[in-house]
């Protein structure tokens, strides 16, 4: 299956029908879905029910993780997604990301075509359980030293944020519609996300997904505008950037390799 009408070059539409062909044909789209926001929503059903007379200030411990959780998905994403590493694990994570993401997707062509094509936006259902252990030292460090209501938001919040990544990148990839178009913060991410799709810029520009907000801190940003304008730009695309660096247009390797290397 196919979009039948849309703007995708030839060479975009080539790669998609050969990663196509790759994935399992038990792969169900809704059930990689499902497992991922049906474990994290249990995982924060578990640390708000373990919560007791928290105290005013234990909530501010919500943002600041939040914020914390932006700041590594903009440096991984920058860093390990969009430069080739020798070591193994960070190479096949470029090449899932540079050469295969965004040669599926690009700023011509940002959608799905059905749920098999989710297979290329989502991580992998165990990222999930590898959330967890990353959040695991945090939460039990700061419930020793501080209270056992700081270590269930802590791990709350790191899995909360882990899930508002993976909703904000589904829906810069969906067709539009009223909510996705309108709806605050959403229709930023998705006009920043769809900017970070150009092959010209992809590899120095927009790489928060979640918010832009580091973008805007490190000036990787394609807007120039201050912290609110980057937050709630919402769908505009006038206070892009003049004279933004370009770099080539896509790297350099063959397109069944591409698809191949799943």
């Amino acid at each position: 299956m196919e979009l039948q009408k849309s703007a995708m070059s030839d060479r975009q539409r080539a790669f998609r029908a050969t990663y196509r062909h790759q994935i399992a044909t038990w792969y169900n789209g809704w059930l990689h879905v499902a497992v991922i926001f049906v474990s994290g929503f249990a995982v924060t059903y578990v640390c708000a029910a373990n919560l007791r007379d928290v105290a005013w200030w234990a909530w501010g411990v919500i943002p600041v993780v939040f914020l914390a959780y932006q700041f590594g998905e903009y440096w991984a994403h920058r860093v390990w997604l969009h430069r080739p590493a020798q070591n193994g694990a960070l190479r096949e994570l470029y090449n899932r990301h540079t050469l295969q993401h965004h040669q599926f997707f690009t700023d011509h062509e940002m959608r799905f075509a059905d749920h098999m094509d989710w297979r290329v936006t989502f991580f992998p259902p165990f990222t999930m359980a590898i959330m967890l252990l990353v959040a695991l030292p945090s939460a039990v460090i700061c419930g020793l030293l501080l209270s056992p209501n700081v270590g269930w938001l802590v791990m709350a919040s790191v899995i909360g944020s882990y899930m508002w990544y993976e909703f904000v990148h589904f829906c810069c990839h969906v067709e539009d519609n009223w909510f996705l178009i309108n709806c605050p913060i959403v229709n930023t991410a998705r006009r920043h996300h769809k900017a970070h799709h150009d092959h010209s810029i992809m590899m120095e520009v927009n790489m928060g997904i979640g918010t832009p907000i580091f973008d805007w801190v490190y000036g990787t940003s394609d807007l120039d505008r201050g912290f609110f304008g980057h937050v709630f730009n919402g769908n505009s695309w006038k206070h892009v950037k003049s004279g933004l660096r370009k770099t080539a247009k896509t790297p350099t390797l063959k397109l069944q390799r591409l698809a191949e290397s799943q």
